[in-house]
């Protein structure tokens, strides 16, 4: 599946969730939380700083601050994060998850004077407070533009008010 695919999907995905939160919430009386930012600029990847994504396409809970690129989590809950990279020019590119300032996982992609993608996704177990960000790292560029956004995260609520898994 080629990135463009992915990132049409995400967004589908999304606004198919985003649609259903009126309805899902004068059913049950729930919060829902769900955002989605997209990158209209460029980013160099020399530091391992935190992606500022600045286009925000939803933003449900106001959990995304588009200033610093950080979720931060406004009701405990297990939510799903997804996230896109293109970069577009000779050289690796890593887009590493951290919640609370601990690494979780990665997506990398390497090109040799192409565009190359990178992708990935988790479910995470937050509380209230907790925050989740991207930081890039590599020696690529991460690609946006403001009419061709590639570059893309993420997240929303999957359930609501449970308990934390123990020693998982």
């Amino acid at each position: 599946m080629k990135s463009y695919q992915v990132v049409v999907l995400s967004a589908i995905v999304l606004g198919v969730y985003a649609a259903s939160l009126d309805q899902l919430q004068k059913r049950d009386g729930s919060q829902f939380v769900a955002f989605s930012a997209g990158l209209t600029g460029n980013v160099q990847l020399v530091q391992n700083d935190t992606i500022k994504y600045d286009h925000v396409f939803l933003n449900q809970g106001n959990g995304y601050n588009k200033m610093n690129g950080v979720f931060t989590c406004p009701m405990d809950g297990s939510y799903v994060f997804i996230y896109h990279g293109l970069t577009e020019t000779s050289g690796q590119m890593w887009l590493d998850v951290y919640k609370n300032g601990v690494y979780e996982l990665t997506g990398y992609a390497h090109t040799s004077g192409d565009y190359a993608s990178a992708s990935n996704s988790i479910v995470l177990d937050l509380v209230n407070g907790d925050t989740v960000y991207i930081r890039g790292r590599g020696n690529s560029t991460l690609y946006g533009l403001p009419d061709e956004v590639y570059s893309t995260f993420s997240g929303f609520l999957l359930f609501a008010g449970h308990e934390q898994a123990q020693g998982q």
